[in-house]
Order: C-alpha cells, then sequence, then structure tokens
C-alpha cells in the first residue's frame, strides 16, 4: 500500500533509532553540546539511555543547540530526492521551547514554491519526548489513508487537546534552565517540594502545582481524571503515555498505580532522550494522554 504522505522528526521524539527506521520516519537530530565536544546522537537501547543519565548524575551539564533551516532544507532535500511521490509532514519539538520549529517552517517556505505538485508541512507539536512520539503515532495510523492536509488539521485537534504533565526530580536543571527561580530551587529542594509542570496551549513550559514526592500518585490520578475528555472516563483502549528519564521508586509506583485504576488503558512507555534530558536531569518523568483542551496557564 502506497502511503499518502512522508513523515518527518527530531530527535526530541525519543524513538529508538531502530523504530524509527522500521517504521519508515525520517529524523534529524539536535545537537547535545558537552565542553568542546558536539553529540548528534538517536539513542538504541536502553542502556545508551541509562549511560547518559549517569554521567548527569555525576556532575555533567550538557547543552544542546536547536536546527537552523540549512540544516532543514538540506533533510529536507534529501527526503524529496529518495521519495518522489508524496508531501512531507514534519513533527518538530515544540515551539515553546526552541527554534527549531521556526527553521522547519523558514525550511518549507523556501522550497515549497520549487516543489511541483508536492508541498512540505511543518506541524509544531507543541510538546516533546513521549507526548511528540504518541502525536507521530497517531499520524502513523493516518499515513496509509488520509491525505497530508487533512491529516495536519486532524492531529492540530488532537494535539490541542493533549496533556503532558511531568515532575522533575532535581531542581538545579529547572533552575539553570530558567524553569524556576534559585530560592525555589534550593527551598524545594531541602523540603523535598517537587514543581509539576506542563506544556501549555501555546507549548510553553509552566508550573501548574507542586507537591512531595509521596503524594505525588494522588496528584497524577486526580489530574488524570479532571482533564479526561468526559467524567468517568475509562481510557478504554486509549493510550496513557508514560515518559521517563531514569527509574525512580516514585515513577514504578505512579505507573502501578495507573495500570490498576484504568486496566483497559494502553499503557506505553518511553525514554526521555538527551535534548530533553539536558535541560530536566535524571529522575524526571510525566505522563501525557489526550483530554479536555490544553491548559492556557
Amino acid at each position: 500500500m502506497t502511503n499518502k504522505f512522508i513523515i518527518s522528526t527530531d530527535n526530541c521524539a525519543d524513538y529508538f533509532k531502530s523504530d524509527m527506521q522500521k517504521l519508515g520516519i525520517y529524523f534529524l537530530p539536535l545537537k547535545r553540546i558537552l565542553g568542546d565536544k558536539e553529540f548528534a546522537e538517536i539513542y538504541d537501547s536502553h542502556k545508551e539511555f541509562d549511560a547518559f543519565y549517569e554521567e548527569i548524575k555525576k556532575g555533567a551539564l550538557p547543552s544542546t543547540s536547536q536546527l537552523n533551516p540549512n540544516e532543514l532544507i538540506t533533510h529536507f532535500k534529501e527526503i524529496l530526492a529518495k521519495d518522489k511521490e508524496g508531501d512531507i509532514i514534519h513533527i518538530s519539538l515544540s515551539s515553546g521551547v526552541s527554534g527549531s520549529h521556526a527553521s522547519a517552517q523558514a525550511a518549507a517556505n523556501e522550497l515549497n514554491p520549487t516543489l511541483k505538485g508536492r508541498k512540505i508541512y511543518a506541524f509544531d507539536s507543541l510538546t516533546c519526548t513521549g507526548a511528540q512520539m504518541m502525536l507521530i503515532d497517531k499520524f502513523l495510523e493516518l499515513r496509509p489513508n488520509t491525505a497530508a492536509e487533512k491529516a495536519v488539521k486532524i492531529m492540530e485537534e488532537i494535539r490541542d487537546n493533549q496533556h503532558l504533565f511531568f515532575m522533575a526530580d532535581d531542581l538545579f536543571h529547572l533552575k539553570r534552565g530558567g524553569r524556576v527561580g534559585a530560592a525555589k530551587a534550593v527551598i524545594g529542594s531541602l523540603l523535598g517540594v517537587k514543581p509539576i509542570l506542563v506544556f501549555n496551549k501555546h507549548g510553553k513550559l509552566a508550573v501548574i502545582d507542586k507537591t512531595r514526592g509521596g503524594k505525588a500518585a494522588a496528584w497524577y490520578l486526580n489530574a488524570i481524571a479532571k482533564y479526561a475528555a468526559s467524567p468517568n472516563e475509562d481510557f478504554a483502549g486509549k493510550t496513557i503515555q508514560a515518559i521517563r528519564t531514569s527509574q525512580s521508586e516514585t515513577y514504578t509506583h505512579i505507573l502501578g498505580a495507573l495500570k490498576e485504576k484504568y486496566p483497559k488503558a494502553i499503557i506505553k512507555e518511553s525514554r526521555v532522550g538527551p535534548i530533553i534530558g539536558s535541560h530536566v536531569g535524571s529522575g524526571a518523568f510525566g505522563f501525557c494522554f489526550i483530554g479536555k483542551p490544553r491548559l492556557d496557564v
């Protein structure tokens, strides 16, 4: 069966590299920078993810760089040369936290007038990591039978009803990235208080609440029930994406509570890769689902 469009993304969707190759997803990595070295990496095993977070625990402080238009122009040209038919939909890391989407849009705007009967769509995920993966999974479902323009409209509505709540264990990394102030980071660390963040309707990170690790399970269960699409939602046949950096007792506890409360849900687990992981540190985790409209916070 011929697919109706081509899917492209960056490495912030955090699929294993081999999975993207099997699924026919084109990909382009943002770079991680540590000291004087750049890494354009896409991991392909839990061992690689675990090794990265061990570096973070030992004090590594990587930075990251966004994609520029020229990189994306080259990327799109390579796809067009390889696949002679079909529009391209490129799903990027949220424009609220990176300029990579703006670069993808600029590249599409430059190339589209030169294309005959084809088009590049730059789709802003307004999210990251496993939530971005969740949107691409939906695009994969649409790819065999839905034209690109219609698929984008369908996915915009799904995206605008997607929630990703996550909790960071190490507030230092959030302070370094400007997500929480220095005083809050120090006080929070001393008291064991963890901020809970959400990607809002504009794709920006916002602190929505705070909790202690022992109370996190109740917070997440209440939030999922509160922002589900309908009252008493049982998520039968629907996906709840569980996302983590390194392993933690709190994550394992919440995951077990979710499986117990929503036995009919499809609960998928994924890892946070080195780009987002550089900014949230080890021990961070989150849960993503489709429900009511995104929060404007």
